[in-house]
């Protein structure tokens, strides 16, 4: 994919087989969307669904199935314009749009948004209100063309320790619960009290977001209850690293991972932890945190976790080969892992993604402040999705042709095994 100055790629992959890539590029400004086969024996540049009525950020849904009277899933978009979010969804494959609703939400100040396909019509999107920093949560019924807002994921509980402090990660529909609707999940991380929160505010740097938080609806997303997922014993020791994932498994599982950094960025590990399925009305309970990379002493960042088959899930991120992120000789690679739940916790089965360095230099992660130096190139995530037999389908940014100059790059797991069933892939290698 040859188009200039494009990053964070989000993917999704249909029933069919057919693989959508969505990324923000900065000539023009707009959200550019890409179908790929999961052979990889094509791709077709679906221009523009937003129009150029954003491009800040973008994020993908794709249903589970065709609607009556398609032959398609819905491709469902988001695209940020910062005042609002653009919206749109296509019902033929991406070969058309609806005209793009640059009103998707009622509020006015919106950041960082995600996507996620429920059953039928039915669509979420999540976003920060910038004037509350708050995580709001908006539904559509008719595929993703409209969409009403619907509640906040953080609880009253939890707002003061998270207020203008917390990072967001996906949302998720457990598309394989019997519960009517779907459950809605969120991730945050946060600091752990309010104290901490007030600490923090004045001249200081640090975060103390040491805890994470599964933010869960039985509503349609109209209330949440907020529970620990993870709370760290060292507040310099934080997870808000650009950003927490969450994923929800065939059997109902859930599975969260994130990225711990050390105070002066020298000790970088990724983790990942699971948690059963509950019938609704229990809390999760999560796993000890089990640490996934295995090269001690380089820098790890941007992890994606996506659900397979029940108690799998496939997990990516970027490394180094420095300890630090902002070390300017750090060479980068795409890592990934297949997780497996035991009865001693998580096993894990790991490769390099990519056959090259995708980025030499470092990777900022302090988003619009890196325009002050920092290299930004890459933006702020990358992601996973799994193909209907099991393949693991990673869409990476990548400026190792000319650097400075994101392009995203698609590679699709080509032997071992299937994330969905356990079993053998023929291999395709």
């Amino acid at each position: 994919m040859n188009n200039l100055t494009v990053a964070e790629p989000s993917i999704r992959v249909d029933s069919g087989g057919r693989m959508y890539v969505i990324a923000p590029d900065s000539a023009p400004i707009g959200c550019e969307l890409w179908e790929v086969p999961s052979t990889l024996a094509s791709q077709t540049f679906l221009g523009a669904p937003d129009g150029g009525l954003g491009g800040g950020d973008c994020d993908l849904a794709v249903s589970a199935k065709p609607v009556s009277g398609s032959t398609f899933p819905t491709v469902s978009y988001s695209s940020l314009s910062l005042p609002n979010i653009t919206v749109g969804k296509s019902t033929n494959g991406g070969a058309t749009f609806t005209t793009p609703n640059p009103l998707a939400t009622q509020t006015l100040g919106d950041d960082r948004q995600w996507n996620a396909a429920g059953e039928g019509n039915v669509v979420y999107l999540s976003y920060h209100i910038l004037e509350t920093n708050n995580i709001a949560v908006s539904r559509s019924t008719d595929g993703g063309a409209t969409y009403l807002f619907r509640g906040l994921a953080i609880d009253t509980d939890h707002i003061g320790q998270a207020l203008y402090n917390n990072e967001l990660g996906p949302i998720v529909v457990d598309m394989h619960s019997g519960l009517n609707p779907k459950p809605v999940y969120t991730i945050f991380t946060a600091p752990a009290t309010l104290t901490e929160n007030i600490n923090t505010v004045a001249g200081s740097t640090q975060t103390a977001n040491h805890a994470l938080y599964l933010a869960s609806s039985y509503d349609g997303g109209a209330t949440w209850r907020d529970a620990p997922i993870y709370v760290g014993p060292d507040i310099n020791t934080t997870y808000d690293h650009i950003f927490p994932s969450l994923g929800a498994d065939s059997g109902g599982g859930l599975w969260a991972a994130w990225t711990s950094r050390n105070g002066d960025g020298t000790v970088q590990h990724v983790y990942a932890t699971y948690a059963k399925p509950t019938n609704g009305t229990q809390t999760h309970v999560w796993s000890v945190p089990a640490q996934i990379d295995q090269t001690a002493g380089v820098a790890k960042l941007f992890p994606w976790i996506v659900g397979g088959g029940s108690a799998r899930a496939d997990l990516v991120w970027y490394q180094g080969t420095q300890p630090t992120n902002e070390d300017t000789s750090n060479d980068w690679t795409v890592r990934f892992a297949q997780l497996t739940r035991t009865n001693g916790g998580i096993a894990s089965v790991q490769a390099q993604a990519s056959d090259h360095v995708i980025h030499h230099g470092q990777i900022c992660t302090t988003g619009v402040e890196c325009t002050f130096g920092g290299d930004r190139t890459l933006l702020d995530f990358f992601q996973v999705a799994v193909t209907p037999d099991g393949r693991a389908a990673i869409a990476w940014a990548d400026d190792s042709l000319s650097a400075g100059i994101g392009q995203i790059y698609v590679t699709v797991q080509c032997g071992g095994t299937s994330a969905k069933t356990g079993g053998g892939l023929k291999s395709t290698c």
